[in-house]
């Protein structure tokens, strides 16, 4: 009788609903997050039969960047890798720059498209076009505005193709604006690698980044390359998985080793347009990982939605939600630490609660225009 007459109570029911919504993040930031970030993690023996690997690249209109991924890439501490760039209609001096490396290092070969196939998205065109110039069978991407920082970025990742088909990477963007739009980026960021990493460990695969992936040539072979999903302008990456991956033949690669990195957008706009083509994929995920998205973003977003309608209305209610909220905030931080410190990257704790509700700005934004866009660009 006595929580039939506290649940009588506007206010208590007001606290109930937000505790409801919060649940999915509790569950994320208190449970799945925890528990893969603190997880004790093996890494295959690198020295006992070292797996040959075929590093794909595509690149357009890469003039600016090319060449730092090439140096990164030719001097990396493993013994049979080759490195394949895919030109895909460049109109600068992209194609000039990688034939300089190809005419100096005989494991560098490169692709020129000069047209794509109207019926494919072309960074999948490109892709499947790469894919079969490879010699060996098991395939690291990495994309031609990125680099790695380290020469054992192969050496810490393909171990892992004695054991596993697909191999999902973290790509994080350097910090050196310290600027708002480079703190977004790099929380953003954090946050979506984070909670796929985590779900990963529990089996659920839902996405990977191109710029930091991997997979066999059996896999790739059984899912008769993107023809499913060849129309569909991005998700290269993330469809793939989603057709693919199970809790037996994927594992996400949490290294500092294994990083790769690329240069944040320089202004709003540019950022706006990235993740506007980014989210585009999602559409196209199977059922239950849209599900579990839904649920974490509607959870995401309503829990401060309510939080700020309450501020003016019922100031007395707005207590509790505080603490629920606070609660839910020093979670968020300490797997925020525990990662950047797992990735040798940092971030200030005290921006994590204004750019996670920056990112709730964001996440409107980006799901209305993404709705409406027709763009169709190169990815």
């Amino acid at each position: 009788m006595a929580l039939l007459s506290s649940l009588e109570d506007p206010s208590s029911l007001i606290t109930l609903l937000y505790f409801l919504l919060l649940l999915p993040q509790y569950f994320v930031w208190g449970g799945v997050a925890p528990y893969s970030l603190w997880k004790k993690r093996t890494h295959p023996n690198s020295d006992s039969n070292p797996l040959p690997v075929s590093i794909i690249i595509t690149a357009r209109n890469e003039e600016k960047n090319i060449s730092k991924l090439l140096h990164s890439l030719i001097i990396q501490d493993y013994d049979c890798f080759e490195i394949i760039v895919i030109d895909d209609r460049s109109t600068d001096n992209t194609s000039f720059i990688v034939n300089q490396f190809t005419s100096k290092y005989g494991n560098i070969k490169k692709v020129r498209l000069e047209k794509t196939n109207p019926n494919w998205s072309p960074k999948k065109y490109a892709l499947t076009k790469g894919i079969a110039e490879a010699q060996y069978k098991n395939f690291l991407f990495i994309d031609g505005d990125c680099w790695v920082e380290n020469n054992n970025w192969i050496n810490t990742i393909a171990p892992f193709f004695h054991h596993y088909e697909i191999l999902i990477g973290i790509g994080l963007y350097e910090n050196k604006q310290n600027n708002w739009v480079s703190n977004i980026t790099q929380y953003e960021t954090f946050h979506t690698a984070i909670q796929y990493s985590s779900f990963s460990n529990m089996g659920i695969n839902y996405m990977a980044v191109g710029r930091n992936f991997g997979y066999n040539k059996d896999v790739y072979e059984r899912a008769n390359g993107f023809q499913k999903h060849k129309k569909v302008l991005s998700g290269d990456d993330d469809l793939f998985v989603n057709q693919m991956s199970n809790t037996k033949n994927t594992i996400t690669i949490i290294n500092s080793n294994a990083l790769t990195y690329s240069s944040p957008e320089k202004d709003w706009k540019a950022w706006f347009r990235q993740k506007t083509r980014h989210v585009s994929a999602s559409y196209h995920y199977k059922f239950s990982n849209k599900l579990l998205l839904g649920a974490l973003s509607t959870s995401h977003i309503s829990v401060y939605f309510i939080y700020l309608l309450m501020i003016p209305l019922d100031m007395a209610n707005l207590l509790q939600l505080s603490v629920l909220l606070l609660i839910r905030t020093l979670l968020m931080i300490v797997c925020f630490k525990r990662f950047t410190a797992m990735v040798g990257e940092k971030i200030k704790w005290w921006h994590i609660p204004i750019l996670d509700l920056m990112l709730i700005a964001y996440q409107i934004l980006i799901g209305v225009s993404s709705v409406i866009s027709k763009r169709k660009t190169w990815i």
